[in-house]
């Protein structure tokens, strides 16, 4: 990883504002099941469909930007579905690039 900045890390940026969506879509869902709530089968089945949309393209989503030079995989055993970490990537498993961060530089981003 090229810069120990969380501020400036896009993968973090990204993972926790898809992981705030999902929890508050989560909770919004709840509410239609008020006799049973998160017990309810119904309420089940959705969380675990929208989890694993979310996890399968946020992996993608990193894939594509590790391939356009922007991310990199991290030395952390990190997987999106593991959650918030307070590693600089912040359990994304992917960090800038080192050419993501000097471009970072030049627009005088956070950094």
């Amino acid at each position: 990883m090229t810069t120990e900045n969380q501020d400036a890390q896009l993968a973090r940026i990204i993972y926790h504002r898809m992981l705030s969506t999902m929890k508050f879509t989560l909770d919004l869902e709840e509410q239609k099941y008020l006799e049973k709530g998160r017990q309810d089968e119904r309420y089940k089945f959705f969380k675990k469909q929208l989890m694993s949309q979310t996890y399968d393209n946020l992996r993608a989503l990193f894939k594509d930007l590790e391939e356009l030079k922007m991310l990199e995989l991290t030395s952390y055993p990190e997987d999106v579905k593991d959650g918030y970490k307070s590693t600089p990537s912040g359990g994304s498993g992917y960090a800038n690039t080192k050419e993501l961060d000097e471009w970072l530089k030049t627009v005088n981003y956070r950094g």
